[in-house]
């Protein structure tokens, strides 16, 4: 029984041998690959294969400038942010800065006072100036219109007589 088993696998083998070594028909010509044999191979399938991999590519590239816009904006809300902050505090120790510095609101009252009474100063002056120049032009008015009244009750009392 062993030798049966002998004599197949040494008849399998060379069998497997021989007609990978010594195929009927030239499969290598030359030493060269024949691409007779790839006629029934279909270049779709590459074409197929190299599409995928660039729409695969385009994902990814995609992606990560989508990942880099995100972060991008994400650094950009995080200096306003924190310059928001910085502003506000500041803001909050000029006040406290401005309370502390201000001896007693009395003082700001009367500064207050003062600045009200100059304004009204300011508007009265300007009142007494605007009535001044009224007046001015109705004098003027006045002056120029008078010879004309004057005339036109001349020709009046003319045409009367």
């Amino acid at each position: 029984m062993a030798k049966k088993l002998m004599l197949l696998a040494l008849a399998t083998t060379f069998l497997a041998v021989g007609c990978v070594a010594f195929p009927e028909n030239d499969g290598y010509y030359d030493g060269r690959y024949d691409h007779r044999y790839d006629q029934d191979y279909n270049y779709r399938y590459d074409r197929e294969r190299n599409r995928q991999h660039w729409e695969y590519q385009q994902r990814q590239n995609r992606l990560k400038l989508e990942r880099q816009k995100r972060e991008l904006e994400r650094r950009q809300w995080e200096q306003n942010r924190q310059k928001q902050s910085d502003w506000d505090r500041k803001k909050r120790e000029q006040r406290k800065y401005a309370e502390q510095n201000q001896p007693n609101s009395s003082g700001w009252d009367a500064k207050q006072r003062e600045r009200q009474r100059l304004e009204q100063q300011r508007e009265k002056s300007t009142l007494k100036d605007r009535q001044k120049i009224q007046q001015q032009d109705q004098f003027q008015k006045n002056r120029w219109d008078q010879p004309r009244r004057d005339h036109d009750k001349q020709q009046r009392h003319r045409r009367d007589d």
